[in-house]
């Protein structure tokens, strides 16, 4: 149980980390084309490294639900993130586009029949109220989002409604690792074309600009997920989820004394709340969990 959670706690740090170089390589390179030249190279990584270790790259889902996935959770997510980092800062994008498990939640109950519990519901609001004060700007009155924020706030939406749309059709048959190199791959390779279309041409990659894409790919998005899919094979998905309300706050942490983006008290306050909302939305028994890391293990595995 205890090597889960420290799986857990550094996929979510190498996440959390991956915000200040992405606005590194913003530096010279258009959002899109950045976003696609790191999730296409870590799709094509995250299949070499299965094919190399003797597992199979077939996903076990349908190619329509891995080209959706590639779509909502790659194409669209990450797109929106790059275009949020560029627009808004690495520590807000951090902070908005990881609130997807609150519209996931919400999604659930109203497409899926899920039910949630009080602790959750109040998770939901919490967490709600904390995204208002990160994403609002200006007058209490009238409403005024920045279009950043609702790029970013999209994003997380659209992560959402792949996860939603497309858990039936996968469940209890799909190959977690096989689907997110398929997805990270195609929907990089769509976020290229895309960024080819609408954005000026990136200027050659020198060594500056292939460093980024390598580490982002691999410490910033393959490593990470491998790491997290280790651990839910360790540990109930309860104790694995209960770190990712570390993602922003790693975020923020980070940006600020790195790119200088020193964060306002709205983005405390929102942090503060987006947090609360998450870890009691994902871990409905959150202080239970939380004394039992506290005592660790009473049985060794």
């Amino acid at each position: 149980m205890r090597s889960a959670t420290v799986l857990a706690q550094v996929a979510m740090g190498l996440w959390g980390l991956a915000y200040v170089p992405s606005a590194w390589l913003l530096d010279t390179w258009p959002a899109l084309t950045a976003a696609g030249a790191r999730l296409a190279l870590a799709g094509v990584l995250l299949l070499a490294v299965l094919v190399a270790s003797g597992n199979g790259v077939r996903p076990g889902a349908g190619v329509i639900a891995v080209l959706w996935l590639a779509l909502t959770q790659t194409t669209l997510f990450y797109g929106a993130t790059f275009l949020g980092i560029e627009s808004e800062g690495a520590g807000i994008a951090a902070v908005l586009v990881n609130t997807d498990p609150l519209f996931v939640a919400v999604l659930g109950v109203l497409f899926l029949g899920d039910r949630l519990v009080p602790a959750q519901w109040i998770g939901l609001a919490v967490g709600f109220v904390g995204m208002a004060f990160v994403a609002w700007e200006g007058p209490l009155w009238p409403p005024a989002i920045g279009l950043g924020a609702l790029i970013l706030l999209g994003g997380a939406l659209s992560w959402s409604i792949g996860t939603v749309t497309a858990s039936k059709a996968m469940r209890g048959r799909g190959v977690p690792l096989a689907i997110a190199g398929w997805q990270m791959a195609a929907g990089g390779l769509l976020l290229i074309a895309i960024g080819a279309l609408t954005e000026s041409s990136p200027p050659a990659p020198g060594a500056r600009e292939l460093g980024l894409i390598v580490l982002l790919a691999t410490l910033g998005s393959a490593v990470p997920l491998g790491l997290f899919y280790l651990a839910l094979n360790r540990a109930p998905a309860a104790i694995v989820s209960a770190w990712f309300f570390l993602i922003p706050v790693i975020g923020v942490l980070s940006a600020w004394p790195i790119l200088g983006e020193e964060p306002t008290a709205s983005l405390w306050v929102g942090l503060v709340g987006i947090c609360l909302g998450l870890l009691f939305v994902m871990v409905p028994d959150a202080l239970t969990v939380a004394h039992r890391l506290v005592r660790g293990p009473t049985t060794g595995r």
